[in-house]
C-alpha cells in the first residue's frame, strides 16, 4: 500500500494505435481510484535487450492489484508481454491480485495461456474477460477485483468509496 492508497499497475501487451487494447487498458484504470501507474509495452527490434522487464517487474512486486490486457490478434500472447511475465515469474508476486483481459479474434484461446502464466507467478486471478475487438472494457471486472483486493490486502485504503 502506498501512502494509503491500494497500488494497481496496469500492463497492456500492445503500444499501437490501431489496437483496442490500450484503450481498453485506459478505460479499466480509469475505472478505479488511484493510485496507478500503466506500462504499455510496444514491439522492439529483434535480438535487443528490454530495458523495461526490471522496472515492471519491481512494480509488480510492489502493486496490490494488477491489470494485464493484451491483444489476441494471433493465438500466441505477446513476444514482449511472455518475456515479462517469464522475467515476473522468478520473483515472488504471491498475495497480489490480478485481472486478465484478452482482445480479438483468438481471445478465447489467449486468455487460458495468459491465466496459465499469471498463476504460475503466483498472482490470484479475480476476474477475467475475453472480448471482441469491438466490445466495452468489463469496468464491472475490473471494480470487482478492486474491492477484493482492498479488502484482503488493504481494507483502510484511500479512498473509502470506489465509484
Amino acid at each position: 500500500m502506498h501512502d494509503g492508497y491500494l497500488f494497481t499497475l496496469g500492463i497492456c501487451g500492445s503500444a499501437a494505435e490501431d489496437d483496442p487494447a490500450p484503450e481498453v487498458l485506459s478505460t479499466l484504470l480509469r475505472a478505479i481510484p488511484p493510485v496507478k501507474r500503466a506500462a504499455f509495452l510496444g514491439v522492439l527490434p529483434t535480438e535487443q535487450p528490454d530495458p523495461l522487464v526490471s522496472e515492471i517487474v519491481a512494480d509488480m512486486r510492489d502493486a496490490e492489484l494488477i491489470v494485464i490486457v493484451t491483444p489476441a490478434s494471433t493465438p500466441q500472447l505477446p513476444a514482449r508481454l511472455n518475456d515479462l511475465l517469464c522475467a515476473a515469474c522468478a520473483t515472488d508476486l504471491g498475495e497480489h491480485y490480478a485481472v486478465l483481459v484478452a482482445i480479438g479474434p483468438y481471445a478465447a484461446s489467449v486468455l487460458p495461456a495468459l491465466q496459465a502464466v499469471v498463476t504460475q507467478c503466483g498472482l490470484v486471478v479475480t476476474g477475467t474477460a475475453a472480448l471482441a475487438a469491438d466490445a466495452p472494457a468489463p469496468i464491472e471486472v475490473v471494480r470487482t477485483a478492486y474491492t477484493t483486493a482492498r479488502a484482503a490486502l488493504a481494507p483502510h485504503a484511500l479512498p473509502r468509496e470506489v465509484h
